[in-house]
């Protein structure tokens, strides 16, 4: 049944729909954090079940046929996969060596470059060098000229030879900006290098140290296949274990402890993921809330402000259902000691919602209807 509030009334039920929301999003982070420690604990006895029974398995030489039979099939299966990455880690090697080659190739015909412009510039500057001596010679005995000259009968000469001075400084003054500008080229050019360097030096570098680490692995797989195939086949056998096959004990022990950590790994494996699920969802549908309740809380000060007809807000039935798993949810996820040993049980309760009345369709239809409502009422303004 629906129900008809007041605007301000209106704003309330959002405001404490989101509380809500935020009080489950609590508990269940609270949840996760149980898994969080209890899995780490779990997978502790899972990975010290999978070195106890390594060995066990490999070193019993009385297996029943159907479990020989299972383990030489993943062995193979491994040994394929060891071999395809051996293959893979030969084209790295390969590949790598390849780029440091062509990098201290690169290296060296830069090494060439400078070199070669090193004593063209120097030539050239020793010319320009030269030249500035010549005109700087000039000019002095213009000046000496100059001064040699008298003031009365010398007057024309004397301005011919100021003429031929200023030619002879813009000379001097062009030579000494060739001079500044082979200068200035050679300090480029050794910048650009030393630039250039530092970085054909860096990728050496990578390419060396990922050729060297893919060669290791390399080296530590054609040494080691067949050790490696058997034991890696017999971990994932023990891993991907749901039930004990029949052996003789103490293998049997072993293979059910296994049976049972695996179940219990993948009940926490799904916990997590429906944790993570859920806390995305609610924080979603949180902050969703709360941009709604800021637009309905902006009309209620609109109403109040210019003293408005008071509006009345219809809640569809469909909104208080949908927002009356609330408190069901909270209660359900309250207990996170209990609920943090017992995954399969979290997952069951907070998927049966997440997929049911938390499916994208229902918050859509939760909003689209608020939203309505909150329209029709403002139309009694107009």
């Amino acid at each position: 049944m629906s129900k008809t509030v007041k605007l301000s009334e209106f704003c309330g039920y959002i405001a404490g729909r989101q509380r809500e929301i935020v009080a489950v999003y609590a508990e269940i982070e609270q949840v996760q954090q149980q898994f969080n420690e209890l899995f780490r604990q779990k997978m502790q006895a899972w990975q010290t079940a999978i070195s106890r029974g390594v060995p066990l398995l490999l070193g019993d030489q009385a297996l029943p046929p159907a479990l020989a039979q299972s383990l030489l099939q993943v062995i193979g299966e491994e040994r394929a996969k060891l071999e395809r990455e051996i293959a893979d880690l030969t084209a790295q090697v390969d590949t790598q060596r390849q780029a440091a080659d062509r990098t201290v190739a690169e290296a060296q015909a830069e090494m060439q470059t400078l070199r070669r412009a090193n004593p063209q510039l120097d030539a050239e500057e020793e010319a320009i060098k030269a030249r500035r001596a010549e005109i700087a010679q000039a000019l002095q005995q213009l000046d000496a000229e100059i001064k040699a000259t008298g003031w009365l009968t010398g007057f024309f000469r004397r301005r011919r030879l100021r003429r031929q001075r200023d030619q002879v400084r813009a000379g001097l003054a062009t030579e000494t900006a060739r001079l500044r500008r082979v200068r200035q080229q050679w300090q480029d050019e050794k910048q650009r290098f030393e630039a250039n360097q530092g970085r054909l030096c860096a990728q050496w570098e990578a390419a060396g140290i990922e050729a060297a680490q893919a060669q290791a692995r390399l080296d530590h797989l054609l040494g080691n296949l067949e050790r490696l195939s058997r034991e890696q086949g017999a971990a994932r056998l023990l891993a991907e274990l749901t039930a004990a096959p029949a052996a003789a004990e103490p293998l049997h022990t072993l293979l059910a402890e296994m049976a049972e950590l695996n179940r219990t790994k993948a009940e926490y494996e799904e916990g997590l993921r429906t944790v993570a699920e859920a806390l995305g969802l609610l924080k979603g549908l949180g902050e969703g809330m709360e941009r709604f309740y800021r637009s309905a809380a902006k009309v209620l000060e609109e109403q109040r402000q210019y003293n408005l007809r008071e509006l009345r807000i219809e809640l569809s039935a469909a909104v208080l259902d949908f927002h009356a798993l609330w408190p069901e949810l909270r209660a359900q996820v309250k207990d996170e000691k209990t609920l943090g040993a017992q995954p399969a049980e979290f997952s069951r309760r907070v998927r049966a919602a997440i997929e049911g009345r938390l499916g994208d369709s229902a918050i859509a239809a939760m909003f689209e209807s608020m939203g309505d409502a909150l329209t029709r009422a403002t139309k009694a303004w107009g």
